[in-house]
């Protein structure tokens, strides 16, 4: 809808104006003013495409009003009417961009609705062309952005210098330039929630609103849940920019983000301000999501090797096989990755091995289960991790089977057994109830299970019963009296005594001595 202003002192010129034209048939609506200072005072509050004006009038003269209404509005298209005497004004008008002139005293209805469609033609016209350039414009600067884009990525994937074409490179590289590598914090649940693609979709949105904000930059899909970003500025402004950027998408669009972030200076050193903001954005899985995290003088260089997977983790195991809280194992790995500097891969991997070899030491199957595997990969931060592996050992632990000397049919029976002592060991369980179950003689059920388990069918029964005392002991201020009995022990001083002996401590000292772990 075009918006048209007619002014005229004279009311009846106004009117008379104003009826002959069914405005909202030509796709317009108009406004009537008296003189021109009203006119110049709308015209400063919003935008109008049409300016039918008198050339006579008090307070302003329709000359007057036109130069300073096309300050306001350069694209407005004035129609100016006059009288036979105002012919001076009228060439003036013409020479300043008046689309044309009527006479007041043989205004006709056909005359003005032509000038008026007229107006209206070159309105749409010059409209068209400013789209056609602007969208041009677009059109360029998409292919110069993704261009950049496709040659970063080059340089990345390739680990490699520049090549000899640089034609690419925006003059901005050769001077300071921040380095961003921001990943979504929650990624994995939101594709679990919504799916691979919407995630995708999201950072595509992030792109776009990257490049709203930035109109000097690159930013790149990374991975599958962050983008690493470049613009130029000096570095405390770039990471102001940065942290607003991170607040708006949390307030504006409920994202949490982390980044890493270096300042680079120069095109040759894309791919170390790469790797430097990649390694520094790594510490959120040790220092927790939803920071900005500067790149430290070790993270400047190129991708960090890790030197793990070599460990010696017999303590863990021996923490494992003596019973002990699996918490306790789990905070001696967390204490080794926090102070080795080790990729969140690498402590993923590793934690895959103990849990693999944890199955391994406790169960007849030493693999673990692709789906446990593929939760493992997905934590986020070692909190997430060392919280997954309490859980997955305390699960192993539960079902403490141990590994048989032979599969062959005696092997099978004692598994049953053993899966029966698993369910039962706080009950009342006696070798004849046991033998029972698999349909076996007492006397020959104690030998095969001696032979399978390499221990007596009693001295298997006080282990598992002290491996869940233990525990108790550990999660819950119970008497020690109760604790003996949920653990399986009728007697509770015979339960501490055989305790003393399998761990050197009265129940009571266990406790204490956890408790004085745990606040270490």
């Amino acid at each position: 809808m075009y918006r048209v202003l007619i002014v005229d002192d004279e009311p009846i010129i106004r009117n008379g104006i104003s009826a002959f034209i069914d405005w909202e048939k030509e796709g317009a609506s108009v406004e009537e003013y008296a003189n021109g200072a009203e006119v110049l005072a709308q015209l400063e509050s919003r935008a109008y495409d049409i300016l039918i004006t008198d050339i006579k009038m008090p307070l302003m003269d329709g000359i007057e009003l036109m130069k300073r209404a096309l300050v306001l509005c350069p694209w407005l298209k004035v129609i100016l009417i006059s009288n036979y005497s105002d012919f001076n004004y009228v060439k003036e008008g013409l020479k300043l961009g008046a689309v044309d002139y009527l006479l007041k005293l043989t205004l006709k209805q056909e005359d003005l609705l032509a000038v008026l469609r007229r107006s209206i033609s070159m309105l749409e016209e010059e409209r068209r062309k400013v789209f056609e350039l602007k969208s041009y414009q677009q059109g360029a600067l998409y292919l110069e952005r993704k261009r950049a884009e496709q040659e970063i990525k080059r340089l990345i994937v390739q680990e490699q210098a520049l090549s000899a074409s640089t034609v690419w490179i925006p003059s901005w590289l050769e001077h300071s330039y921040a380095c961003v590598y921001l990943m979504l914090d929650g990624a994995e649940e939101w594709k679990e929630n919504h799916g691979y693609l919407y995630v995708q979709l999201l950072l595509e949105e992030l792109q776009e609103a990257f490049y709203e904000r930035s109109e000097e930059g690159s930013a790149l899909l990374a991975a599958e849940s962050g983008l690493f970003l470049i613009f130029p500025g000096p570095e405390e402004e770039a990471r102001q920019w940065l942290l607003q950027w991170k607040e708006r998408l949390q307030t504006e669009w409920g994202i949490s983000t982390s980044a890493g972030f270096a300042v680079k200076r120069g095109a040759s050193r894309i791919l170390a301000g790469y790797f430097a903001s990649r390694s520094a954005c790594q510490r959120r899985f040790f220092e927790g999501v939803g920071g900005l995290y500067a790149a430290r003088d070790t993270e400047t260089s190129s991708r960090v090797k890790d030197t793990g997977l070599d460990y010696d983790w017999q303590p863990f195991f021996e923490m494992m096989r003596s019973g002990e809280p699996v918490s306790f194992a789990v905070d001696l790995a967390v204490e080794r990755w926090k102070s080795m500097g080790l990729s969140p891969e690498t402590v993923q991997q590793e934690a895959i091995s103990l849990l693999t070899e944890a199955c391994r030491l406790q169960a007849d199957n030493g693999a673990l289960l692709p789906e446990r595997y593929e939760q493992l990969r997905k934590t986020e931060t070692l909190e997430q991790l060392a919280a997954f592996m309490v859980n997955e050992l305390e699960e192993i632990g539960k079902a403490f089977i141990p590994k048989l000397l032979d599969n062959g049919y005696g092997g099978q029976l004692v598994t049953k057994a053993l899966e029966y002592i698993a369910s039962h060991y706080t009950e009342n369980l006696t070798l004849q109830s046991v033998a029972d179950t698999v349909h076996l003689s007492k006397s020959y059920f104690s030998l095969l299970f001696k032979k399978q388990t390499d221990r007596t069918f009693i001295d298997y029964l006080i282990e598992l019963r002290i491996r869940e005392a233990k525990r108790l002991l550990t999660q819950n201020d119970s008497r020690i009296f109760d604790i003996a009995k949920a653990a399986g022990f009728k007697d509770v001083k015979y339960f501490s005594k055989v305790f003393k002996k399998s761990t050197g401590f009265t129940p009571m000292e266990y406790r204490e001595s956890t408790k004085v772990s745990t606040i270490v």
